[in-house]
């Protein structure tokens, strides 16, 4: 890094602001906006990491080294017309083999990449006998929509086993429902209710009418189900209206139709993705590598 630095010419006056981010670490920022330092710190960062059109052009072989490795790893990568990369997917051996001793739920979410070229993560989540989280596949696509997770669930259909009596859970992403009714027409697809919380917060629900959705939602009797939707119906019935648009047997404890092992919510794989939260900003091999470290952790 010291090479780029001392082959830079500043003749301007740099000025640098501390910003403490934790108790016992602080960073440095220019606060020029047209730094030379900036631009050396970029060139060595890609020095280090690659740039990202190197990334991509050689992910190709990563996978294959990847599965080279480990040849129960499956790996995938799709191409566009052009011959230019569309989706990428990967499932861990580790995962695929332990994937028969998981309960048969998989947490489904996407969370945005921050390099340059951007895009989303796709990762699967599942829990263990031991209620661990159990991480089972992640895939790269440019946005969350039907072409893309179709094609990510066919690439998690051919990897792992199909289980019986399986569950996904999500939030109301449409292409991820489309995606599952596509590639899985047998499993049933819950919703998160954290996520369908936020929902009614976001229309701007009173604070009763939540409280007696989550009470009804989490019930364990149909006759409990029944008096508390009543209540919230007489309170507010455009709510009442709004919710009921998804049937019950999707999100209330009471009328699920299968097991879910008391899993009502995507929280597992929301906190796969506060661990992968710096990975997101890195070229897609390093996000790669920063992901099999952390599962190796």
């Amino acid at each position: 890094m010291t090479k780029f630095f001392c082959s830079l010419e500043i003749n301007q006056k740099v000025e640098f602001t501390a910003v403490r981010s934790c108790s016992k670490r602080y960073e440095l920022k220019c606060i020029v906006d047209k730094c030379g330092w900036n631009r050396a710190i970029q060139k060595a960062v890609a020095c280090i990491r690659g740039t990202p059109e190197e990334n991509y052009q050689i992910l190709p072989s990563y996978l294959h080294m990847m599965v080279g490795k480990n040849s129960e790893t499956y790996t995938s990568i799709k191409r566009d017309a052009q011959n230019r990369f569309a989706y990428m997917f990967f499932a861990p051996a580790a995962s695929i083999a332990g994937w028969s001793y998981c309960r048969p739920v998989i947490a489904v979410d996407a969370t945005f990449l921050k390099s340059k070229y951007h895009g989303v993560l796709f990762v699967d989540v599942s829990k263990d006998a031991n209620n661990q989280i159990f991480p089972l596949c992640f895939g790269v696509a440019d946005s969350e929509n039907n072409e893309a997770y179709i094609w990510f669930f066919g690439e998690m259909r051919k990897a792992i086993q199909v289980r019986r009596e399986l569950v996904f859970l999500s939030d109301r992403n449409q292409s991820i429902a489309n995606g599952i009714r596509k590639v899985f027409p047998k499993a049933h697809h819950g919703i998160c209710l954290y996520h369908f919380e936020k929902n009614l917060k976001q229309r701007h629900a009173k604070a009763m009418v939540i409280n007696l959705f989550q009470s009804a939602a989490r019930s364990y009797k149909r006759e409990d189900f029944n008096q508390l939707m009543s209540q919230l119906k007489s309170i507010d019935k455009k709510t009442y209206n709004y919710i009921m648009e998804e049937p019950p047997e999707r999100w209330a404890r009471s009328w699920f139709p299968r097991r879910h092992y008391d899993m009502l919510t995507t929280n597992m794989v929301e906190s796969m993705n506060s661990v992968l939260l710096k990975g997101r900003e890195m070229p897609i091999l390093r996000m790669l590598d920063f992901i099999q470290e952390k599962l190796g952790e």
